[in-house]
């Protein structure tokens, strides 16, 4: 092993569970919810910052979506109803087997005003009109979840030969997310109808399931082709705060062992994003072969990391450790190096990332973070 290792060497051995020159630091840095006066500026704006002023890992992330069918058009309005606190936003997306649909609240804190993505949390809570709700609609979806189409893939290579490029100017990893199975199912159902579908009319959701997997093998494939370094599943919320540990075995873990061998097939890292809900499927997520877990939450949801890492740490790596939104959020210098500590003492040194999970928001008490990263400092050196 060398006595000093670039980042993405870091990186890619901790994920692996092998010998590192110190515990990796790498955390997402969030936009605030309270506003926009809140920003990174002069903090963690940049990758120069977070790289060499903040002495933080890092990574360059790369980005390779479904293809939409040529023939599918949209359009967006926005209605205010008589009485109603708060206007409505509308889309139609007009597939060649018929309409998709989605109406929104537009509340004052939403994040795309002008627009209703796909995928997105912020229309869980707001939906009028979920965007699906039947096995036409899931028919329909098809036609904006298709696996990617040559001339995606064509522009995906000069856009990954760009972002490699900046990567190694740092000694960085690559980082591409890739699938989102139930996650995306909970965004396009809105939670209680995903979760009631699951109960009463399965073949719906299996139907969408096997749709989103479709694309995600054919995006993970070439990511892995690329040469990505880090691929990640998003499985926010594939845990037991949706989904029983029988639901998740019989409808997702095929599809996850299937993606997790596309991924890994031209020696990418893996890792898995799960953060609450976790401790009924421990079973479960010591059998996937996924490298590592990403965004274990480490304070809320009744979570024992003792147990969790003595459940997957023998084959798994873990990134993560701290609580974002309680120990640097809502917390003080002293928890936030005491987070830092526990960490430690749960699952380092051999194959930790430490982060604040999910990630940290721009109005979060800054001198938290710093007290974070100091206490990291001091015990990667002893």
């Amino acid at each position: 092993m060398p006595i000093t290792m670039t980042s993405r060497e870091r990186m890619l051995a901790a994920l692996r569970r092998q010998p590192v020159d110190y515990v990796p630091c790498l955390c997402g840095f969030s936009a605030s919810l309270a506003g926009p006066q809140y920003n990174w500026q002069g903090r963690a704006d940049t990758v120069t910052r977070i790289v060499r002023e903040l002495g933080l890992d890092y990574y360059v992330v790369f980005a390779l979506d479904a293809s939409i069918h040529p023939d599918v058009t949209w359009r967006v309005w926005r209605e205010h109803p008589v009485g109603a606190a708060e206007p409505v936003l509308h889309k139609d997306i007009m597939t060649p087997r018929g309409p998709l649909t989605a109406a929104i609240r537009v509340t004052e804190d939403l994040e795309h005003p002008d627009d209703i993505p796909l995928n997105s949390d912020w229309n869980v809570s707001r939906y009028v009109k979920p965007w699906l709700q039947t096995m036409e609609d899931v028919e329909r979806y098809r036609y904006v979840q298709l696996p990617p189409s040559d001339r995606d893939i064509a522009a995906a290579r000069e856009r990954f030969a760009a972002a490699k490029r900046r990567a190694d100017g740092y000694g960085l990893i690559t980082y591409a997310s890739c699938g989102m199975g139930l996650t995306s199912a909970i965004q396009l159902f809105g939670a209680q109808r995903a979760v009631e579908l699951s109960m009463d009319e399965p073949a719906i959701l299996e139907c969408f399931l096997q749709i989103e997997h479709e694309a995600t093998m054919r995006r993970a494939e070439v990511l892995a082709d690329l040469g990505v370094d880090v691929i990640c599943r998003n499985g926010f919320y594939e845990t037991t705060d949706f989904w029983s540990p029988r639901q998740i075995r019989q409808m997702l873990v095929p599809l996850l062992r299937e993606e997790v061998d596309a991924m890994r097939s031209r020696g990418a890292a893996v890792t898995y994003t799960v953060c609450t809900g976790i401790m009924p499927m421990l079973d479960i997520l010591a059998e996937l072969p996924f490298d590592g877990y990403h965004s274990i939450e480490p304070a809320l949801g009744n979570q024992d990391m003792a147990i969790v890492a003595a459940r997957l740490c023998d084959r798994h790596a873990i990134w993560g450790g701290v609580s974002g939104p309680i120990h640097v959020g809502e917390g003080t210098p002293e928890i936030a190096r005491q987070a830092v500590r526990d960490a430690f003492c749960w699952f380092g040194p051999r194959g930790l990332i430490l982060s604040a999970v999910p990630s940290i928001r721009a109005h979060w008490p800054w001198e938290n973070a710093l007290a974070m990263f100091d206490e990291w400092r001091a015990l990667r050196a002893a």
